[in-house]
């Protein structure tokens, strides 16, 4: 296959196949000869090229999608583990709880709810705050997209739209409180 073709199919090609190339691609630049060393650089060059396209589209997307519809979009394409259903479903049926007692009416010991929100949040970090350098985000700031914190009473609580979000994908085992009037 002539190296321009191989370029071509980059967009179709698995991440694996990707992996495959880049690592002969950097084998051939290094040891090949001078033609084998030009058709590598482009090769490599493409590779680079193709994932900042993926990458710029993948952000325009999300960046055109709101919070709720980002949090479908994650769990739909990487669904909740079994901890991650065992938080998000605590913190949506115990509304206003302190993490200490959200975490033992999620079953779990010490501070560990946060951890495994944090762990959670993390994971789909790229979905909920696409890459923007400029505008870097904390596991806090992160926590924040989805949770109200009430600082006064250090309570927890799962934002109206996103327990409508999660509640849409399954979440939670109570009836939906009311909002107040």
């Amino acid at each position: 296959m002539s190296i321009d073709k191989v370029i071509e199919s980059l967009p179709a090609m698995s991440a694996d196949n990707r992996e495959k190339l880049r690592s002969n691609a950097e084998n051939l630049r290094d040891t090949g000869n001078q033609t084998q060393v030009s058709n590598a650089e482009r090769v490599l060059q493409a590779l680079i090229d193709t994932a900042a396209e993926e990458k710029q589209a993948r952000y325009d997307e999300l960046s055109a999608m709101s919070m709720a519809e980002r949090v479908q979009d994650s769990f739909d394409s990487d669904p909740a583990t079994k901890n991650e259903q065992r938080v998000i479903t605590g913190i949506i049926d115990h509304p206003g709880l302190t993490p200490s007692a959200l975490t033992s009416k999620c079953g779990l010991r010490s501070q560990s709810w946060r951890a495994y929100f944090a762990a959670m949040l993390k994971r789909r970090e790229v979905v909920f705050w696409p890459d923007t350098p400029t505008n870097p985000i904390d596991i806090d700031g992160l926590m924040g997209l989805l949770i109200d914190v009430d600082e006064a009473e250090s309570t927890l609580t799962m934002k109206p739209e996103m327990e409508a979000t999660f509640r849409k994908l399954g979440f939670g085992t109570k009836k939906r409180r009311m909002a107040a009037s």
